[in-house]
């Protein structure tokens, strides 16, 4: 399988990209990066420090947006994944170098030289994807598949009552990549906040998958511990994976168990609204969809790609 992973690294980003490196046979082509759990240096400097920690290989790291379509600073979440995206743990140099070329042009390229057997992957705000189509309006058509964090498919947000936060932070964006695939063959495989909520965790479970000794469990341990103090205070007694979950299904397919072909637009006005998926669930709706709403995966699959992330058998 060829990859190509455009993240915003905090916590779960790193969890995602260790199971994405962990896993076999699999031929990663670059990541991207996109302002948005943090600012967009600190962004790349977590990648590459997820990188080092899992012992990887040179992979290319581009450099994406900095700012949302309307040339504002995204919101970030550091008040979740800490003021660096990682805990405090991206506090370490790397040596790691960034190419030369912008993220969006790297997508358009990568999409053409593999035209048909490329996945992306992403797991932050869609901005540097409505780049590359408004730069090559036909990226997305060179695409095999396009797995995507985001959206409250049910209007069960975490950014805002309605609004999940990838959504959310550039619903400009967003908007444009779900109206790019309305004419594709290609539909959005699309792990939206609530089948993330429904695959939540206790934190006895995820230290009986994390009870490695390897540097890698221990820096994943470390990630934990700190999710735990920052996410008690909000009332979540459960972990949440959604990056990490979306890995999984980019990585093996077959692990979905329940899906809905449905038409999704994005709001994008300035009203209360701003930034929700809207799923058209109609039986005499739009009639034609653009978006694999996956809702139900092979939990036990999901939890042994865990154990792979940690170098775990």
């Amino acid at each position: 399988m060829k990859l190509v992973i455009d993240t915003d690294v905090g916590i779960d980003d790193a969890i995602a990209l260790l199971m994405v490196l962990a896993y076999p046979e699999l031929n990663l082509q670059a990541i991207t990066a996109v302002a948005g759990n943090v600012s967009i240096d600190k962004v790349l400097h977590n990648i590459a420090v997820v990188l080092d920690v899992a012992g990887a290989p040179a992979i290319p790291i581009y450099r994406g947006c900095a700012q949302t379509l309307r040339r504002r600073l995204p919101d970030d979440a550091a008040h979740i994944h800490g003021e660096d995206g990682l805990a405090g743990l991206a506090r370490v140099a790397t040596t790691r170098p960034v190419e030369s070329g912008h993220a969006s042009l790297a997508l358009t390229d990568l999409a053409r030289q593999f035209s048909g057997d490329l996945t992306l992957l992403t797991l932050g705000p869609l901005t540097n994807l409505a780049l590359a189509i408004r730069l090559d309006p036909t990226f997305l058509s060179h695409l095999h598949r396009l797995v995507v964090m985001g959206g409250a498919v049910e209007a069960r947000g975490n950014m805002t009552a309605i609004t999940e936060f990838n959504i959310g932070a550039d619903p400009e964006a967003a908007k444009i990549v779900f109206e790019a695939c309305q004419n594709l063959d290609l539909a959005i495989e699309l792990i939206s906040w609530e089948t993330t909520l429904d695959y939540a965790m206790t934190y006895e479970t995820w230290r009986n998958l994390i009870h490695s000794d390897s540097p890698t469990a221990n820096f994943v341990r470390a990630l934990t511990d700190f999710c735990e103090v920052r996410l008690a205070p909000l009332g979540y007694t459960r972990l949440f994976w959604p990056d990490p979950l979306t890995a999984a299904v980019a990585l093996e397919p077959e692990i979905v168990q329940r899906e809905e072909l449905r038409f999704v637009e994005v709001e994008a006005s300035l009203g209360p609204a701003r930034g929700q998926t809207m799923v058209d669930y109609r039986p005499d709706g739009v009639p034609y969809s653009n978006t694999r709403i996956i809702r139900q995966v092979d939990e036990k699959r999901f939890h042994q790609l865990l154990r792979l992330a940690i170098n775990q058998s």
